[in-house]
């Protein structure tokens, strides 16, 4: 996939308030450019197997391409994008081999502090939590909507975790969101997360979540594959 002119602006608008955040985070060119095309990846922005034209990024991000180059070698080492010689920078796409791993990772991480939110979390931020569910059921789908998913899962495991287990988690799941992101996963399944948690029993929670994470592993492997298909 090739970055396009006609796109150009919709990717600036895109941009604009990643940018923002990043020129405020980040002292150096060099660090608010990785800021920005790492969130960009992230948040659909720059697409798996979508090419990075220097000259491009750095008009788009109003920089030298002297940032620019730092910047991709960074993410290259992060798993966000693949330098190739004579070809240049591509963000990274995974093989249906590896996004099953990643689930399972997921699974791995995810069950071991489910169990602890379930041992651990009180009514009280069960509710607050319900709260917060509902909020989501009445944003549209988009970035917003995805932003109150992610501020749902990291108060979630947050009430029985660490810091590094709750930032663990955060990063798989934003891992895996840049490379399948099924339709039917946008069901309200943290409406059934609620429910399995409130009857206490964290073998019963952890279980509902393998379940719910091996459904979604299925249905982004035939999503890769299908996009796969027809773009050949």
């Amino acid at each position: 996939m090739t970055m396009h002119t006609s796109n150009d602006e919709a990717v600036a608008r895109a941009l604009a308030p990643i940018i923002e955040a990043a020129n405020r985070l980040h002292p150096t060119a060099e660090g608010r450019v990785a800021h920005a095309i790492r969130t960009a990846i992230d948040r659909g922005v720059l697409a798996p197997g979508e090419r990075l034209q220097q000259d491009r990024l750095a008009s788009l991000l109003g920089v030298s391409r002297m940032p620019i180059r730092a910047a991709l070698r960074q993410l290259e080492s992060d798993g966000y994008v693949v330098l190739e010689p004579h070809r240049g920078a591509q963000v990274r796409t995974v093989s249906d081999e590896e996004l099953e791993d990643l689930y399972e990772i997921r699974i791995l991480v995810e069950s071991f502090a489910m169990r602890r939110v379930a041992t651990d979390t009180r009514e009280g931020e069960l509710v607050a939590l319900q709260a917060l569910a509902a909020e989501i059921d009445t944003t549209p789908a988009g970035e917003v909507r995805a932003e109150r998913m992610n501020d749902f899962y990291r108060r979630l495991y947050a009430t029985a975790n660490s810091r590094p287990v709750v930032s663990l988690v955060m990063q798989l799941r934003a891992q895996v969101a840049r490379h399948g992101d099924p339709a039917s996963s946008r069901h309200e399944s943290h409406h059934e997360l609620l429910d399995a948690l409130a009857m206490g029993d964290p073998d019963l929670s952890a279980a509902w979540l393998a379940a719910h994470l091996r459904r979604l592993a299925r249905e982004a492997v035939a999503q890769s594959t299908s996009t796969s298909t027809n773009d050949e």
